[in-house]
């Protein structure tokens, strides 16, 4: 294993890149390499039409993991990174198996993408899923990554402005917070890190129309710039800067089009290195 690794469990997708399929290559353009599981497969995200899904039993899920981990595959990770989940068993077994390689290796960074919902929809998990998260792997993770709807629902507090999104952040256990999507001024939107005693923001335009897995690669790109060593201490706000920067480049790159255009990573000196 390399010096930076992140084993990654969320959905794959076919056509259009949302959850792994967009996270994937996000870390591998950082230099970070990646493990990646699947707790479902999807022939597309359902923003682009009915999908066919094969989701994967949360017994060959926990078989899956328990093999990796006993090769020995894990041992010097530097981090993990959780997304979507089809059913609360997958969540189970997924917290247990992040305890053990917590024991193991308690300097992992562990990010929890807490994929439950947003506005336009609300929950778009069964409610057990979402209660799974909350209660098994928020507390488990070091960083969550929530929208604005996540991070009110988790919370179960309102969140209409950055005020509201760092009292709701500093409600909950993670030391880090990246909060998205949260209102700014007139028509931005912020990003915001909140620890316990600091908070780090970017505040930039706001789209008519991102393509799907747009929270996807944020998070991955801020792991990434995490395992990188950026984000130690005061320098939370360099990870956010670097991640926001690229995930507004890709944005940038894919204008117009109906998913994301991963083939703009490949033009980021970083993605060499």
């Amino acid at each position: 294993m390399t010096a930076r690794c992140v084993l990654a469990i969320s959905s794959q997708v076919v056509y259009g890149p949302v959850g792994n399929s967009a996270a994937v290559p996000a870390l591998q353009s950082l230099g970070v390499e990646v493990m990646a599981v699947p707790t479902v497969i999807l022939s597309n995200h359902p923003g682009h039409g009915a999908a066919v899904r094969v989701p994967l039993a949360a017994a060959d899920l926990a078989a899956l993991l328990d093999r990796v981990m006993a090769g020995g595959w894990l041992d010097g990770l530097s981090g993990v990174l959780t997304g979507y989940f089809t059913d609360a068993d997958q969540v189970t077994v997924v917290s247990d198996r992040l305890a053990g390689i917590r024991q193991k290796a308690p300097d992992v960074t562990i990010l929890c993408d807490p994929i439950i919902g947003d506005d336009h929809t609300g929950l778009y998990v069964p409610l057990p899923v979402a209660e799974a998260m909350r209660d098994w792997l928020v507390p488990l993770a070091d960083v969550i990554a929530p929208n604005r709807f996540e991070l009110a629902w988790l919370a179960a507090r309102e969140v209409g402005n950055a005020a509201g999104a760092i009292g709701a952040a500093r409600a909950l256990a993670p030391a880090l917070t990246l909060a998205t999507s949260i209102p700014g001024d007139e028509d931005g939107l912020l990003t915001m890190a909140i620890s316990r005693d600091g908070v780090e923001r970017v505040e930039t335009r706001r789209r008519r129309q991102v393509p799907q897995g747009t929270g996807d690669l944020l998070s991955a790109l801020f792991l990434g710039e995490i395992v990188k060593g950026a984000a130690k201490g005061a320098a939370t706000g360099a990870a956010l800067t670097a991640a926001m920067a690229r995930l507004e480049a890709m944005l940038d790159a894919s204008a117009g089009l109906p998913a994301l255009d991963l083939t703009a990573l490949l033009g980021s000196p970083e993605g060499t290195s």
